[in-house]
């Protein structure tokens, strides 16, 4: 299962939490697209992703080295992901930021989604979660400049925090905790929901 064939040397997927072992097929997987300078290991992701282990979710992450600004480049990574991860009855999108440009690939196939600060400035995102064709839970706040408050309006479940910002910070360190607890567990209903 590891991406030593990646067509970009900048971009891997591998089973997560590390040493897990490889499987060939599972009940439910779940494909973690992180953001920019925003790995699965940063606190969000990290928490989220260990919430769906906790629920049975095998977890396939993706990381990348200086990733291009490029929905090309996140294509492909979900692209890839979603070949190296083992079959499964049924596959979940978690995106960071960056990641959330593969929203227009996941909405034509039609995966469940979780888009965590979606870059709702960019068109083809904006389009593609307000027209969402597939369950999806949308994550933002209202302090995140790429929310523009224009953006149009996303289709499904939306969880959006006032005054939080794109790292769904608000205040001091124990506020902000509560918000990416709050978030976690509103991802795991979400998910359970999926599979009932």
């Amino acid at each position: 299962m590891a991406s030593s064939d990646a067509q970009d040397p900048r971009l891997t997927t591998e089973p997560w939490p590390p040493r897990t072992a490889p499987a060939e097929r599972v009940a439910k997987r779940v494909i973690v697209l992180p953001g920019g300078s925003y790995p699965i290991d940063a606190p969000l992701l990290f928490w989220t992703a260990a919430g769906l282990v906790d629920d049975d979710w095998f977890v396939q992450a993706v990381r990348w080295q200086r990733p291009p600004m490029d929905a090309a480049f996140v294509h492909e990574a979900l692209d890839l992901a979603l070949r190296e991860a083992p079959a499964a009855d049924r596959t979940l999108v978690v995106a960071k930021s960056l990641g959330t440009l593969a929203a227009p690939v996941a909405a034509e196939v039609g995966i469940p989604a979780v888009w965590l600060t979606p870059v709702l400035s960019d068109p083809a995102v904006g389009q593609a979660l307000s027209a969402y064709p597939a369950p999806q839970l949308v994550v933002g706040g209202s302090a995140d400049s790429l929310w523009p408050q224009d953006a149009p309006q996303p289709s499904g479940e939306v969880m959006y925090v006032d005054g939080a910002d794109h790292g769904m910070h608000r205040g001091g360190v124990r506020e902000s905790n509560g918000i990416h607890m709050d978030i976690v567990e509103r991802v795991r209903a979400f998910a359970a929901a999926l599979v009932q």
